[in-house]
């Protein structure tokens, strides 16, 4: 008996898929050969997948390894979103009980590029001009969730990631120099929170810690966010960060992270 011909079936897209999917499931860097083998792909199909997924950001070449391993632009696949499912499942009572005690908003996102993407937000009221909502943008560079997650990134990530950034003045206060915000990011680390002073709206001011997954990578951001009107940069440092650090603390232990004594 024939098989049934699939005439909208698209074997190039098919095998592009399998190349991408079988790199995202390897926990090393995957030669050409290797991967050809594994798929039982010739070495040229696997050449020319790797080749325009590379270009299309989607796969990055390690050249250390001799092989390839996923871009930035992987995570906005919805590979990342199922990835975060249980993220947003487990921080979700966290973040509701933090916005509830301090009446503040509070937001969970995600790295994603040069740009966070809001995972979760517990909104107590229209804060900043900008209207955002879960799955909204905004650059790294100049958001106190985006300095978290940049500022734990690998040394080489983050300069990957400070190489393709655009730092363009949002308002008077956005740091446009990528040595200082540098400098900032080495600050992050020491003391485990980051700001943002007015930097994306003159309105606004924000605080955000880091949430470590089980291996003890950062995998998100929480930040909470205050008119820059009823609250001061100092209070800002003495008294909300140590609300975030500690909402961070709990949601990291719940994604199975243990702190090192």
């Amino acid at each position: 008996m024939m098989r049934e011909i699939d005439k909208n079936y698209v074997g190039s897209i098919a095998k592009g898929m399998n190349i991408f999917s079988f790199i995202a499931n390897s926990n090393r860097a995957s030669g050409i050969t290797h991967i050809a083998k594994a798929l039982n792909l010739s070495i040229g199909a696997v050449q020319r997948g790797t080749h325009t997924l590379q270009k299309m950001g989607y796969l990055r070449k390690d050249e250390g390894a001799q092989g390839y391993i996923l871009g930035n632009k992987a995570w906005g696949l919805g590979l990342a979103i199922v990835k975060n499912i249980d993220l947003k499942q487990i921080a979700h009572p966290y973040l509701k009980e933090l916005s509830a005690k301090i009446n503040e908003t509070v937001n969970l996102a995600i790295l994603d590029g040069t740009e966070i993407v809001y995972v979760d937000r517990i909104k107590t009221e229209q804060i900043i001009n900008i209207n955002l909502s879960i799955g909204s943008r905004l650059p790294v560079y100049c958001t106190s969730m985006g300095k978290s997650l940049l500022a734990f990134l690998s040394e080489v990530e983050c300069l990957n990631v400070l190489e393709t950034i655009e730092m363009n003045p949002i308002t008077k206060n956005t740091i446009t120099d990528k040595a200082t915000l540098m400098e900032e990011l080495y600050k992050v680390r020491k003391q485990g929170f980051s700001v943002n002073n007015k930097e994306l709206d003159i309105g606004l001011r924000s605080v955000a810690a880091p949430v470590r997954g089980e291996a003890g990578k950062v995998i998100a951001a929480v930040n909470i966010a205050v008119p820059s009107s009823r609250i001061t940069l100092e209070e800002l440092k003495n008294r909300l960060s140590k609300k975030v650090k500690e909402v961070t603390r709990l949601i990291s232990e719940s994604m199975g992270y243990q702190e090192q004594s």
